[in-house]
């Protein structure tokens, strides 16, 4: 007993330092963070409100038998849009959605806004069935994908975006396990109160109450997103992540080496490998073709088929190498393949986001995201009240 209560004095001064830290830290990175995730909430759903947003050029009326020949189907999207490579088909399975080609091109003299990075970027619809060019989305203006990157850069440059939300990822966390010390109660009648929102007090009981409780019920998730989020930040983290599942960064996702590129015929295999990779599997969702550039001297047709696995808890893809000259496939890597980080790290996208197991963990993701962004505002509430609190006691006690 004597040795706890040489050890109180201590415990105090500790709790009362994490308190500093966790206020003074969550005042300077609140306004980023809360931005971020006004972001991510809408990012959230973007699948779904692209396909309402657009769908006139996503989806097609006319259908025939049997689509075109992918690589005809290249060369008119290429056509429509002279010089600029299509490097990227989406194709999913669904006969009435258009298939869409991706050219991307960053700047080489970037400024300070995310735009700035990127000379063009765009997803070209056409229609399988007929070869019409439909139309495309300006992935540099488009709403939901800057809601996108004002969530990962705020919109800044992507190397100085990525940095700051780096910082504020790793603030998340300390934010979290700090909270969490500052919310522990000292005795089991102070956690029955702190463990439920007394909705009918004053607005700053109300206001502190989700703060510090829901603080409590999500830290796990605001771990759990920082954690995967950091990923695209720093090399470190994504390398750290994957020793603790005891794989060696330097081995994983290791391939043959790429077969050369003739540039008069880097893409005469297309419509073979694409047939090829069709055949896969019966089940597949979605075809994603990495299309070689023939400025390179080297590369390959990429086919990745994404499905969905009752047996898998992770995003399952399969993916397919191909001679882009030949169309034959000279590789394989199929999800049950893969080695425990690499199957993490092709799911880090789909967690991150909330996609991985559809519509319940994007309402998940959704709220949380919200949370989080009311998190700083509710905090940043407290501190104020407190403040204008201590402020009007000294002035009565100067009157006194």
């Amino acid at each position: 007993m004597a040795l706890i209560k040489k050890y109180q004095p201590l415990k105090r001064r500790l709790k009362k330092l994490v308190g500093f830290l966790h206020l003074w830290i969550g005042l300077v990175s609140g306004i980023i963070i809360c931005i971020s995730m006004i972001g991510a909430s809408i990012f959230v759903w973007q699948e779904e409100l692209t396909n309402w947003y657009y769908s006139d050029i996503i989806y097609n009326t006319k259908k025939s038998k049997e689509a075109l020949p992918i690589s005809e189907l290249h060369q008119r999207v290429s056509n429509a849009y002279p010089g600029k490579e299509f490097n990227f088909l989406f194709v999913e399975n669904d006969p009435a959605r258009n298939y869409a080609f991706r050219s991307y091109k960053g700047s080489e003299n970037p400024g300070w806004t995310w735009p700035s990075g990127i000379t063009h970027y765009l997803l070209v619809f056409i229609n399988p069935y007929t070869g019409e060019v439909i139309g495309h989305i300006d992935k540099r203006t488009d709403w939901i994908t800057l809601s996108r990157f004002l969530h990962q850069t705020l919109l800044l440059e992507y190397e100085i975006g990525t940095g700051i939300i780096g910082v504020a990822g790793l603030v998340m966390i300390f934010m979290a396990l700090s909270g969490l010390i500052l919310w522990w109660p000292k005795t089991i009648r102070s956690l029955k109160r702190r463990l439920k929102v007394k909705w009918n007090a004053s607005f700053k009981r109300v206001n502190w109450d989700l703060h510090a409780t829901g603080g409590f019920y999500t830290y796990l998730l605001i771990l759990f997103f920082a954690i995967t989020g950091l990923v695209w930040s720093y090399s470190w983290w994504s390398d750290g992540i994957v020793r603790l599942m005891g794989d060696d960064p330097e081995q994983i996702f290791s391939f043959q080496e790429l077969p050369e590129i003739d540039s008069l015929n880097y893409i005469n295999g297309l419509d073979i490998a694409y047939q090829n990779a069709l055949g896969s599997r019966a089940d597949w969702k979605k075809i994603t073709l990495g299309i070689p550039s023939p400025k390179q001297d080297k590369g390959r047709i990429l086919a990745g088929i994404s499905y969905r696995s009752d047996d898998s808890w992770w995003s399952t893809i399969d993916y397919y190498h191909y001679d882009p000259k030949t169309g034959k496939q000279y590789e394989s890597f199929t999800h049950d393949e893969k080695l425990l980080s690499e199957k993490w790290r092709h799911s880090n996208y789909q967690m991150h986001v909330g996609s991985i197991y559809g519509l319940p963990t994007k309402i998940i993701a959704f709220i949380c995201a919200l949370f989080f962004a009311i998190l700083p505002v509710s905090g940043f509430l407290i501190w104020w009240g407190r403040r204008k609190k201590d402020h009007n006691h000294r002035q009565k006690s100067a009157c006194i």
